[in-house]
């Protein structure tokens, strides 16, 4: 009775699976204080999207598609993007001053299918700081060393729940990788890695050019398909 009365509530006993030729896109902005909505071949898709928060994936048919990125506050239009997607293919398009004509930075992700495994994907949009590093917060071991600037890596790792501590990287700061050295910019993230899960942490800047470090889960968008 207790399923029965679950699956009449949501219609369906099972989520529709996506189409055979569906992309995964998602999308983050980098604009301070300012919350956008985003369209998708003139629809509205995502609203309310804040500062330095990735987007759920959206799925999309693969082929060309335009991205619409919008004030929530005005609806005043703030970016315009196209793309041409692949089937299969995992995106993640990261806007800056949200200019009309910007191009986003444009991330091919990679998506672990290890169930033992916790995969986690850094993000470096800090540009000005140059080639960071990333360190656990005891300075026992190096996690990711000299990132570029707009550039993205993964590492699958054991589940595990653990500190980390970001900085400039060693080849620009005299030979010194030790994230702790409170001379260097440092940012923190703590960790819950879960087993089978993807997780993303976003290396930026904030409002006053400091570096700051932030992680979240990621996660498919629940939708229908026909």
């Amino acid at each position: 009775m207790h399923g029965s009365a679950s699956a009449q509530s949501t219609g369906v006993l099972y989520e529709p699976e996506p189409p055979a030729d569906a992309a995964y896109i998602r999308i983050i902005h980098l604009k301070q204080q300012e919350q956008v909505d985003l369209l998708v071949d003139g629809k509205i898709r995502l609203s309310g999207l804040k500062e330095g928060q990735f987007s759920d994936y959206m799925i999309l048919r693969s082929g060309p598609h335009e991205l619409q990125l919008q004030s929530h506050a005005t609806a005043k239009k703030m970016s315009t993007t196209r793309i041409d997607v692949r089937p299969a293919q995992v995106l993640t398009l990261a806007f800056g001053n949200l200019q009309t004509q910007q191009v986003p930075q444009t991330f091919e992700d990679k998506i672990s299918l290890n169930r033992m495994k916790a995969n986690i994907t850094v993000y470096h949009l800090a540009g000005t700081l140059g080639a960071l590093d990333i360190n656990t917060a005891d300075g026992k071991t190096s996690v990711f060393h000299a990132i570029p600037p707009l550039s993205s890596h993964t590492l699958a790792v054991n589940p595990i729940k653990v500190e980390l501590l970001a900085c400039p990287s060693a080849r620009q700061t005299n030979g010194s990788s030790d994230c702790s050295n409170p001379a260097l910019q440092q940012a923190r993230a703590a960790l819950v890695l879960e087993r089978g899960d993807n997780y993303s942490l976003l290396l930026s800047l904030d409002a006053h050019s400091a570096l700051q470090a932030r992680v979240s889960k990621n996660n498919v968008e629940a939708r229908a398909y026909k």
